[in-house]
């Protein structure tokens, strides 16, 4: 009954047109050119140093956590890396 009085009014296809219209944009952008590009600064060698070390710290932590890893496997008896063959088939 609301729908229908909504619609004899006219109401709900002039909101939803505006609701339509509101979400339209013009395209008003400009393209890019190469001026909208950051200018580099400072020296490159120096924040090449810093990220590098790290990322080393990263790649040594990594590495640490799966020798750890598979140590602690190992050792629990979780794994058998199968290096060698069985001390006794059972």
């Amino acid at each position: 009954m609301l729908v229908k009085q909504l619609v004899k009014q006219g109401l709900l296809f002039r909101n939803a047109a505006a609701i339509t219209r509101a979400a339209y944009h013009d395209g008003g952008l400009k393209p890019s050119t190469m001026n909208d590009l950051p200018i580099p600064s400072g020296d490159w060698q120096e924040q090449y140093s810093r990220q590098n070390s790290k990322y080393n710290a990263v790649l040594i932590l990594g590495v640490l956590t799966l020798v750890g890893t598979i140590s602690i496997a190992k050792t629990s008896g979780l794994i058998e890396l199968n290096y060698a063959p069985p001390k006794s088939l059972d």
